[in-house]
């Protein structure tokens, strides 16, 4: 069965995008992103001093790399769920078609940022452990 211009596009980005992924786990399996000292900061937080959505990521995902799920979820609660989401859209075109769905990520990230900045429980365990 030959594939749609639209299905095309997809593998090509898809097989694009892997060796890149593949790379990048790679070399952060190897580089702990709390010690080493090249590994970006976030300029959000040095200079407010509040955490954004994306504040932990490099650590999460060096946390499931090496097999620690839960401090994976500690590092970013929302990076793994969110991934997952990002994931069903790009490979579903039923997924695609609810309406709001955009709107609506907006907002669940949007709630995530100001609760993770809270200073009192639960909302503390939000911030980047």
């Amino acid at each position: 069965m030959p594939l749609s211009p639209e299905n095309r596009k997809r593998l090509l980005f898809g097989m694009a995008l892997l060796p890149l992924l593949l790379g990048g786990a790679l070399y952060l399996y190897f580089h702990n992103p709390e010690t080493a000292r090249w590994m970006p900061f976030c300029v959000f937080h040095r200079v407010t001093g509040l955490y954004c959505p994306g504040c932990g990521a490099a650590r999460s995902c060096y946390r499931l790399l090496h097999g620690d799920f839960m401090g994976a979820l500690r590092a970013n609660w929302l990076l793994w769920p969110m991934l997952a989401v990002a994931a069903g859209l790009f490979f579903s075109r039923r997924f695609n078609r609810w309406p709001g769905v955009g709107q609506t990520l907006f907002l669940i990230l949007l709630l995530y940022w100001i609760l993770r900045n809270l200073p009192f429980p639960p909302f503390r365990f939000l911030a980047p452990q």
